[in-house]
């Protein structure tokens, strides 16, 4: 998945983070790693300072998902 940053008028500024999920089972459990790649440390940076926000409403999606699924 590609990420990166817009205004109010949805312009990209690119260049943006390259995103990888990984899904894989233990012991009958769903594992999910992600990788993210960014091509500078001021990006990862800038990137961080909304990470926590839009990382957990990510989990809670997920996780409302999984519920109506089962």
């Amino acid at each position: 998945m590609y990420n990166a940053f817009a205004d109010k008028d949805e312009t990209r500024e690119l260049p943006g983070s390259e995103w990888d999920y990984t899904f894989s089972e233990q012991n009958g459990i769903t594992k999910v790693d992600i990788t993210i790649f960014n091509e500078s440390f001021e990006r990862l940076e800038r990137l961080l300072e909304g990470f926590k926000i839009g990382f957990n409403m990510t989990l809670k999606n997920l996780e409302d998902l999984l519920a109506s699924l089962s």
